[in-house]
């Protein structure tokens, strides 16, 4: 049975939490929110127990809820889904108001207020019950995680890499190709092993903070396989006549052609041909 590509047409939201705990701010992508009653309004948010997120929301009991829209910036979505709060100020990134004393996106299709009344601890997230303390809505269309998941991730790779410093990928490594010292880039990539999901941001994957989890399904960092990648085959040397400019194209390597070789369009000996 493929219960996971069953459970990706369960429809979502796409909403980014914003957190406050002794005196630092952070946040995290969710997509699992669910109104449970409308006097008092309540919901229900699922949160993955590795985040700092999740620690802050435990610790202080409360926590803002921004709707993306529609035609958010892909950025935000990359901000504060692949990188952990622990190790940035990922408010200090994106355009953001401050409403009771938390975080709220100014880019939202509308924002809400919670209070955490008591919560429930499952195998890898924390479900949250909470009343709805404030809130208002916007005008804008509300993004649908079916929509991400259809034509947004690649966006959001590209707008996350361009907004970051660029930095050495995770896994690469510096293989000699020549005895001019010529390299070829021998790469890792670090998929999830429960959807798919392949991490290709700009931070290495080793260096993600523990709380760091899959944008797409929401799973911990552990459960990230690495998926060795062959090096890029050397090209092979070309040899050079310093006089014609003729490149010798022989099935023989030129190392092992005999002294007697010389160049077929000018005459000169193997003496004068350089390697490039």
């Amino acid at each position: 049975m493929d219960t996971t590509k069953a459970l990706f047409k369960l429809t979502y939201g796409l909403y980014v939490v914003g957190a406050k705990n002794a005196g630092k701010t952070g946040g995290c992508i969710v997509d699992a929110v669910m109104q449970t009653t409308c006097t008092p309004e309540s919901l229900v948010l699922c949160c993955n127990k590795g985040t700092w997120t999740r620690q802050a929301i435990q610790e202080s009991k409360e926590f803002s809820l921004s709707v993306l829209t529609f035609d958010a910036d892909p950025f935000i979505i990359g901000n504060f889904g692949f990188q952990s709060s622990r190790d940035v100020d990922k408010w200090a990134n994106v355009e953001h108001t401050v409403v009771s004393g938390l975080p709220v996106l100014k880019q939202n299709a509308a924002y809400l207020i919670c209070r955490v009344t008591e919560f429930k601890e499952l195998s890898t997230h924390v479900l949250f019950f909470c009343d709805v303390t404030g809130g208002a809505d916007g005008t804008s269309k509300a993004l649908s995680y079916t929509e991400y998941q259809e034509s947004w991730k690649p966006r959001v790779m590209e707008a996350f890499k361009a907004g970051k410093p660029a930095a050495q990928r995770s896994g690469e490594s510096e293989i000699a190709s020549s005895d001019k010292g010529e390299k070829k880039m021998a790469k890792a990539k670090w998929v999830c092993k429960v959807c798919g999901y392949e991490y290709d941001g700009d931070v290495p994957f080793e260096e993600l903070g523990d709380d760091y989890v899959c944008p797409v399904c929401g799973v911990g960092k552990d459960e990230f396989e690495k998926v060795e990648e062959a090096a890029a085959p050397s090209l092979p040397a070309k040899w050079v006549c310093k006089v014609c400019g003729y490149v010798y194209d022989g099935d023989v390597p030129f190392e092992e052609l005999g002294d007697d070789y010389v160049c077929p369009v000018c005459g000169v000996g193997k003496d004068q041909f350089e390697r490039e």
